[in-house]
């Protein structure tokens, strides 16, 4: 994949073999580009999420008894910005419409997500008339501009920096285009597991797995309280379940 490193597009590759991940970069690297490659994969793949409560509690569970073989660490971004960003644009929109926005992000950064510093300094006619944003580019541009100034700093959010899971739902809501799926998603990918997200997707995929005609939001979120500070990671693992045979059965991914 392709990140910001040293301010500039670098190729980051991953490779595993067995618990070891190892980064390449190809070409010539400082020791800081390095230790900052090193960071962003642990941000990635989320290495430093400590999910063994979570599989403790799945035990029993027939709908989830497989997930204890691993699963449950979803891809993020290189950082929070992105992933904030990359939220905003999956809002009340086609996948194919989040695919163009991000596209044109990608191609706007030469290769890699930008960084807020270009995407405070583009001009509002770029979101509206090249990405084709709609009313999430001035948002967008907003929270860029913040983070530029030094008003709004999302890395804080991070569970290594000791917040409380209200505090960062919270401070995502707060944020222009950020409303409760927004904030729901973006926890997830910081490690915050509590919040089920709902949207027009999950919920009639809900009510498909579990044959049920209708349910409430509250009558979804009850069926998962029981898992406590990990709900929502086991509403999403119960929803893409299908996702993860279809590897197995291909010979990838997990195996119990």
């Amino acid at each position: 994949m392709t990140v910001l490193l040293g301010g500039a597009p670098r190729v980051l590759r991953f490779t595993a073999e067995g618990a070891t991940l190892a980064v390449e970069i190809p070409g010539r690297t400082s020791h800081a580009e390095r230790e900052r490659a090193e960071s962003i994969a642990r941000r990635i793949f989320r290495l430093e999420d400590d999910l063994a409560p979570f599989y403790a509690a799945l035990e029993g569970d027939a709908d989830l008894a497989w997930a204890r073989c691993g699963a449950g660490r979803m891809l993020a971004s290189a950082t929070v910005f992105e992933d904030v960003v990359r939220t905003i644009c999956t809002t009340n929109c086609a996948w194919s419409a989040t695919e163009r926005m991000i596209g044109a992000l990608v191609q706007l950064g030469g290769g890699a997500f930008p960084a807020p510093e270009q995407l405070a300094a583009t001009p509002e006619r770029w979101f509206s008339e090249k990405a084709r944003m709609g009313y999430r580019g001035p948002y967008v541009r907003e929270i860029a501009r913040r983070v530029v100034h030094g008003d709004l700093d999302l890395e804080r959010l991070l569970p290594q920096h000791g917040m409380h899971a209200d505090e960062v739902e919270e401070a995502l809501l707060a944020l222009p285009g950020v409303g409760p799926y927004a904030a729901a998603h973006v926890m997830q990918l910081l490690g915050y597991h509590e919040l089920l997200i709902l949207d027009s997707w999950t919920r009639p995929t809900y009510l498909r797995k579990s044959k049920k005609k209708q349910a409430k939001d509250s009558t979804i979120r009850r069926a998962f309280a029981k898992y406590g500070r990990f709900a929502g990671l086991a509403f999403w693992l119960y929803l893409t379940s299908h996702w993860h045979e279809e590897e197995r059965d291909a010979g990838n991914g997990f195996h119990p």
